[in-house]
Order: C-alpha cells, then sequence, then structure tokens
C-alpha cells in the first residue's frame, strides 16, 4: 500500500541541485551502487520517500514490491512511474527493512541520479551498524575473537577517517574492497557482530588525531610502508614488520601466468591505450620491502610506466594479488610469482588470526602492526573538535 503526498509536477530544472545530508560522527555514507543504469529496490515494512532538492515526502507506504530504478532525462523511473527530481530519500521505520539489488541494508537508502542518467545510491546507516556489514565480509567469523577485535577497531578507525576527510563529496566509502568489502544486514554473522559489539566505539589515534589504519589479508612476510596508499608517512604505518605469521595463509604465495596477448588486449580497453604487440614486461623499480613499486611494458609502438597499484588494477586485483612478485619469461607470455594479498600497508589479517590463536589480545595485535598507536573511545574524542592526520 502506498500513498501519493505531493504532486509530481514539479519541474527538475527549477529545483536546487542534490546536496547529500551532511553526517554525523557516528554515521557513515556508503556508496552502494555507483554509475548503475539500473538497480532494483524492494521495502519491507513502513518507509516515507522524500526528494533530496526540498526534503518534501513523495510517497509513503507499508511496503514496496520489487522495482526497477532508473534514471531518465526526466528524473527518476520508479517501476515506470517517471519521478520528475534528481534524487530521493528513503527513510524506512525502524522495523522496515531496505533491499538493494538482493543486498539487504540498515538505515536510510538516497538514489541520485547523475549527468549520464546513471545512479548513484548511497546508503547512510549508523557507524556501528556499518561495520557488523563489514567485518563479517572481511573476516571468517571462526576465526578467534581477539583477532576480530583488532580487525574491528581497525575497520572503524578507518571508516571514521573517511568520514572525517569527505565531507565535501557525496559519499565517504565505497561497499567494495576499494575501500571496505560490505555486505549490509545480509551478510552479519554472530562471531563478526559481537566482535563489533565488544570493540563498540573503540579506534586508534596517533598524537591524538585519526589515522587512516589500513589492512589487508596477507603481507606475505613483511609489511609495506604506508606511502604505497599516498602521503601516509606516519609512525604507525612505517612497515617494515616481520611478519612470518601469515605462512598459514592459503594465498601466501601464488603464481599467474599472463600472455602478452593478455597484457596488450588489457591496456587496449584501459585509458593507457594501445601501445601496440607487448614483447617485455618487467619490474623496473621496487619498495625497500622488495615489492614492485614500477613495471616497465616494453611494445611495439612505445614503453609504458605503470606504478604497481596500476598494474594490478589494469589485470585484476583478484589476479595479480599483490605487488609483492617477481616476473620470468614464459612460452608467450609471462609467469609472476607473488606473495600475500593487498597493498601489504598495516593490519595483516591472517597474522592477526594467528597471532590471537597464540594468546596475544586485541590491544598486542594493533600495537605490533601500528606501532606507537593507542587505543582510544570516540566518545571521548568527540569531546573536542576530531583531528585527523595523515594525507596531507
Amino acid at each position: 500500500m502506498m500513498r501519493r503526498l505531493l504532486a509530481l509536477t514539479v519541474i527538475l530544472c527549477a529545483l536546487p541541485a542534490v546536496s547529500l545530508a551532511e553526517p554525523r560522527a557516528d554515521l557513515i555514507r556508503v556508496a552502494v551502487a555507483q554509475n548503475d543504469p539500473e538497480v532494483s529496490l524492494q521495502i519491507q515494512g513502513r518507509f516515507t520517500m522524500l526528494t533530496l532538492q526540498t526534503g518534501h515526502p513523495i510517497q509513503e507506504g507499508r511496503r514496496l514490491k520489487t522495482t526497477a530504478v532508473r534514471g531518465v532525462p526526466e528524473g527518476l523511473s520508479l517501476g515506470g512511474e517517471i519521478l520528475p527530481v534528481q534524487g530521493v530519500r528513503i527513510e524506512p521505520a525502524r522495523d522496515a527493512a531496505i533491499t538493494l539489488n538482493g543486498k539487504r541494508l540498515r538505515g536510510a537508502l538516497e538514489i541520485v541520479r547523475q549527468k549520464d542518467l546513471t545512479l548513484l545510491v548511497v546508503n547512510h546507516v549508523a557507524l556501528e551498524d556499518y561495520l557488523r556489514g563489514v567485518v563479517s565480509k572481511e573476516a571468517p567469523d571462526y576465526w578467534p575473537d581477539e583477532a576480530l577485535k583488532a580487525i574491528a577497531i581497525a575497520a572503524r578507525t578507518y571508516a571514521l577517517y573517511q568520514r572525517l576527510t569527505k565531507e565535501d563529496v557525496l559519499f565517504d566509502v565505497t561497499g567494495d574492497v576499494m575501500s571496505q568489502d560490505y555486505g549490509g544486514k545480509t551478510s552479519e554473522k554472530s562471531g563478526t557482530t559481537n566482535a563489533v559489539r565488544a570493540t563498540a566505539g573503540r579506534v586508534l589515534t596517533y598524537r591524538g588525531a585519526v589515522f587512516p589504519p589500513f589492512y589487508h589479508s596477507t603481507c606475505g612476510g613483511i609489511t609495506e610502508n604506508g606511502r604505497a596508499m599516498g602521503k601516509f608517512d606516519l609512525e604507525p604505518l612505517r612497515g617494515g614488520i616481520v611478519c612470518d605469521l601469515c605462512r598459514i595463509s592459503p594465498v601466501y604465495a601464488w603464481r599467474r601466468r599472463l600472455t602478452k596477448a593478455d597484457v596488450a588486449w588489457a591496456l587496449r580497453k584501459s585509458p593507457h591505450g594501445a601501445i601496440g604487440a607487448v614483447s617485455d614486461v618487467r619490474v623496473g623499480s621496487r619498495t625497500p620491502t622488495g615489492r614492485a613499486q614500477e613495471i616497465v611494458i616494453t611494445g611495439a609502438l612505445r614503453t609504458l610506466k605503470l606504478t604497481g597499484y596500476e598494474f594490478r588494477s589494469l589485470l585484476g586485483f583478484e589476479r595479480i594479488r599483490s605487488p609483492f612478485f617477481s616476473i620470468e619469461p614464459a612460452p608467450d607470455g609471462f609467469l609472476l610469482s607473488g606473495r600475500g594479498w593487498g597493498h601489504g600497508v598495516g593490519l595483516c589479517q591472517w597474522g592477526a588470526s594467528e597471532m590471537a590463536r597464540r594468546g596475544f589480545s586485541a590491544r598486542e595485535i594493533l600495537a605490533f602492526y601500528y606501532p606507537q598507536s593507542e587505543l582510544a573511545d570516540l566518545r571521548d574524542l568527540m569531546d573536542q573538535p576530531l583531528r585527523v592526520i595523515g594525507g596531507e
């Protein structure tokens, strides 16, 4: 059942530009869909739909059957009905549930039609609820409790840092591995939820300021300096921490074969452009920990230099699991022999799991991977203006 509250004769171009609400420190804005031509929306329970531009209610109802939402020149198409607005906000009642593309989400949802008619969908959710959908995706819930607690604190601090540094854009984090993997309520599990609850409000600081405590699956034997992620030259992210603990990880060592055609095709499809038939791929330089810093690709038309990150992005982060690899010639291509999964900065999740198994506490695990960091309570930090450090 749905009731219309606002006549939809408003002219789209007469409305002011979209402005998403400023989030509080205990809220996080998650981009759960970006540049999608269409999303599937379902609502179980009472809800109110409002325009983003004016905040006026458009519809209210007790449920919304699975409906396709698309961006159209006139505004938004909701199940074929045209709403002449650039964006809507959906606020569910306490016991209601929003499902987007099959993923059940807590909190409110904002759907924005972009200039190219694709959609940006942002989930406004309480920080602690967000973490319940993150830690369950970032770590198995059967891992030792102290490891899950350490990961929960790192994930909370990372989200808080992003919130404090992203106020001039429409979202703080994405819902994928480029920020923190987020499964919403659908992915929540008891073990990881307990870790979030047990550490509620606990964050990491350095010299009284919030910093981004990056983390990854498997370091491959040694952690990387924070400079690999940007201008993060901080003591807690100094890297170079020898970690033999993650040898138990199933991705501690890996191999990948690339053909010359693979590399040439990927380049043609990328912003880097074609370089002709590929004849050589080699590591041009390495970081002090041994990770590939520069990759040199020689083609018939030109030679291209990529960072380790750009090379992984080009061929896929799951395919090239880390920048910790060597390259050898192979028939019609190249053989990559690598270690670890992820960028290698900060906490090594498999290492943390092994530390916890050996009896170390979450506090000790965090102190090992983030030297000179301190634990703080977010409520205490909010008594004064929150400060961030890193990335300047």
